[in-house]
């Protein structure tokens, strides 16, 4: 059974479902400018994890307040991701220091306690100091183990069975070889 993204039934029976079941959720935070690659990387995370996402782009609500201008509500949509959300991990590429909102996403969740991790889009990128302090996944490598380690950790304290893995090794092609360096 795949994932969801949650940003997609907010306020519907099917997210609420998968919050109650205490299904991770992965909070997806990136530059507007790397929207492809966080589809790409949601995609993935969702259909071969088996892990919940929160895609903005998605959450009408807020895009709505974006389209309007409302600071207020915008702020209010995004706290509401994090808020159900278990992880954050931020997609990190050259034009992220040009954010504001992925600092705020960050401490924000930092604030609540949420597991943060960085991942690193493709081509050598500098983390800023703030960024540091998370878990570092620097390719699809990475990210295959960190998945893997999130679904561990959510069969250990629900008792769920894990499902046949679903990950994608390497064999040539990989559907995030565009986005992310393989073989960190």
């Amino acid at each position: 059974m795949a994932g969801i993204n949650r940003a997609l039934y907010e306020n519907r029976h099917v997210a609420k479902a998968s919050e109650s079941a205490n299904k991770p959720c992965i909070f997806l935070s990136h530059i507007f400018v790397d929207k492809s690659a966080a589809m790409a990387v949601g995609t993935y995370i969702v259909n071969c994890g088996d892990i919940d996402i929160y895609l903005d782009f998605n959450d009408a609500d807020l895009q709505e307040a974006v389209k309007t201008g409302n600071p207020y509500g915008i702020t209010q949509f995004i706290e509401q991701g994090l808020s159900h959300s278990t992880h954050i991990m931020c997609l990190v590429s050259v034009d992220t220091v040009k954010s504001w909102w992925v600092p705020y996403e960050l401490g924000f969740a930092k604030n609540a306690g949420k597991h943060l991790s960085t991942l690193k889009l493709k081509g050598e990128i500098a983390l800023p100091p703030y960024l540091q302090i998370s878990e570092i996944i620097p390719g699809t490598k990475s990210l295959n183990d960190y998945l893997s380690k999130v679904r561990r950790a959510f069969a250990k304290v629900s008792g769920a069975c894990l499902l046949t893995e679903t990950l994608i090794p390497h064999s040539g092609l990989h559907p995030l070889d565009e986005h992310l360096d393989w073989n960190r």
